[in-house]
């Protein structure tokens, strides 16, 4: 794992203890060096505004990288995950779980 990603996922983590963290995807460029990545995010249920606590996360993590953030809450995601036709389920398919 990049330890730009891990970086991130873990200052992620301290600022607002996600249930869990995925690294949904990374890209590369030709020599092999990171480019760019994705996470997703469960937070818990209780989180007011998903789109506020998104805004902070990118103005609060210093990356090199440009990255983007996927939320979900907690209670969303167990719904999403069971359905085989959301990004939901296959990010808990095929994502790798950094936290």
């Amino acid at each position: 794992m990049h330890p730009e990603i891990q970086a991130v996922a873990a200052a992620i983590g301290e600022l607002c203890s996600p249930k869990r963290i995925y690294l949904v995807s990374r890209k590369e460029n030709t020599a092999g060096e990171l480019v760019s990545f994705k996470l997703a995010l469960v937070v818990s249920d209780r989180v007011e505004s998903i789109s506020e606590l998104e805004c902070a996360l990118y103005a609060q993590v210093d990356c090199d990288y440009p990255f983007d953030l996927v939320l979900y809450r907690e209670s969303e995601w167990n719904t999403l995950c069971a359905d085989q036709r959301t990004f939901a389920w296959k990010i808990a398919q095929n994502g790798s779980v950094l936290g």
